[in-house]
């Protein structure tokens, strides 16, 4: 026998009796079938090694179940040990057990231990219960009986609980490595806007420098045009007209050459004229064998046609029936190889316009149309690049010119 079952074992005298009147009984007075839960349920487990460790001093560990057998099975005799179970037990359930001796009867003390019930509170009330000085056997036979299935009941939910406690951990565990994964991507996003924000901070701040620069280019610049405006006031009108003297003088020295021409045309014979070293299409204007070439030749005659656009091939047979008919021929391509610049000075110096509106650009169409408006030039438009509607063109006008010319008459 270990030294533990000879201290509880020591001074077990057998029950006694239980006594009359309201006088609680002891834990050692109780029946034995009583003590088993209450040691399972009125005492925790640190208690009870708490209790046997003051009892019989250090000693090996004993396990859970055989600290409760050892103190089940010294509960029915009077010992130090049981005394402090007693002892124990009335401080950890004094208010229940207060609340239990106002019960007069057994049926009283048996509705206490219903509520008790009711209301989950059973350790202390067992114990008040089965100690009080009313409870008889049949009555503590129910209460073991109550408390009996109270533990199978116990023992079920705990087993659920379990279940359930198992369930809630691996949820607990998958949500945690959900969350986990979720701060990951949180800190991976995170540090991609911090990222991209430091990144437009320093755009925002080089755009604000470019800014700066231009502003302040602008000032100057502003500051500059303010001091030429005030050195010279009349700089734009200025500007404008010697542009429009240029491309008068222009104009002027193409008419000069071309009245020089005409004054050695008139003083020339026809075959000196044939000898000349000056080109005949510019020299003497052919005589017309026909009414038709008769008014072309009135309406041509030393005028400067230019023709803006057509065909590439057709320029030549273009040159060839204007000057047939007395004009004096000069050829834009409408942008697509000569440039535009040049043909602001061939309109100034152009009396009839023909513009090839099927074969230019967009923008040398607009300057033709904006230049013939603005300046009176006239102007033909011409939608067929052949030589045929050319000439048909060139017969109109000459009508309307013979027309107009019989009209005054």
């Amino acid at each position: 026998m270990c030294r533990t079952e000879r201290t509880l074992s020591t001074s077990c005298p057998q029950p006694q009796s239980t006594p009359s009147g309201f006088a609680r009984r002891r834990l050692w007075e109780l029946s034995s079938h009583c003590h088993c839960p209450l040691i399972g349920v009125c005492l925790p487990l640190a208690t009870l090694h708490r209790l046997l460790a003051k009892a019989v001093g250090p000693c090996m560990e004993l396990s859970d179940y055989e600290a409760h057998t050892r103190t089940v099975a010294a509960c029915p005799g009077r010992s130090p040990f049981t005394k402090l179970l007693q002892r124990e037990l009335d401080q950890r359930h004094a208010l229940t057990i207060v609340r239990f001796r106002a019960a007069k009867t057994a049926e009283e003390l048996e509705g206490l231990w219903m509520q008790a019930l009711d209301s989950g509170d059973i350790a202390g009330a067992f114990w008040a219960a089965v100690t009080h000085g009313r409870c008889h056997a049949v009555l503590e036979e129910r209460l073991c009986r109550d408390m009996h299935m109270l533990q199978h009941q116990a023992g079920a939910e705990m087993r659920e609980s379990r279940v359930r406690l198992a369930a809630m951990k691996k949820e607990n565990q998958e949500l945690a490595d959900e969350l986990r994964r979720t701060q990951e991507r949180s800190k991976r996003v995170q540090k991609e806007k911090l990222e991209k924000l430091e990144w437009l901070d320093a755009a925002l701040i080089r755009a604000r420098a470019d800014n700066i620069a231009k502003d302040t280019l602008i000032g100057s610049l502003r500051a500059e045009l303010d001091d030429l405006k005030q050195a010279v006031p009349d700089l734009l009108p200025r500007l404008q007209l010697k542009q429009q003297i240029a491309r008068l003088q222009e104009r002027v020295a193409m008419l000069e050459q071309q009245n020089m021409m005409a004054k050695m045309a008139c003083t020339m014979i026809p075959g000196e004229a044939a000898n000349s070293n000056l080109p005949q299409n510019e020299v003497t204007v052919p005589q017309a064998s026909t009414h038709e070439d008769a008014t072309g030749t009135v309406a041509l005659a030393r005028k400067h046609v230019l023709c803006v656009g057509g065909r590439d091939g057709n320029v030549a047979g273009y040159r060839k029936l204007i000057e047939h008919v007395g004009g004096r021929f000069a050829h834009h391509d409408g942008g697509r190889q000569d440039n535009l610049k040049q043909l602001d000075n061939s309109l100034a110096a152009a009396d009839l316009v023909i513009c090839q509106t099927g074969c230019i650009s967009h923008n040398a169409y607009w300057r033709v149309k904006e230049h013939c408006k603005r300046t009176g030039t006239r102007c033909m438009f011409i939608d067929n690049p052949s030589m045929s509607t050319l000439s048909k063109s060139l017969d109109e006008l000459s009508t309307t010119a013979t027309a107009l010319k019989d009209e005054r008459k």
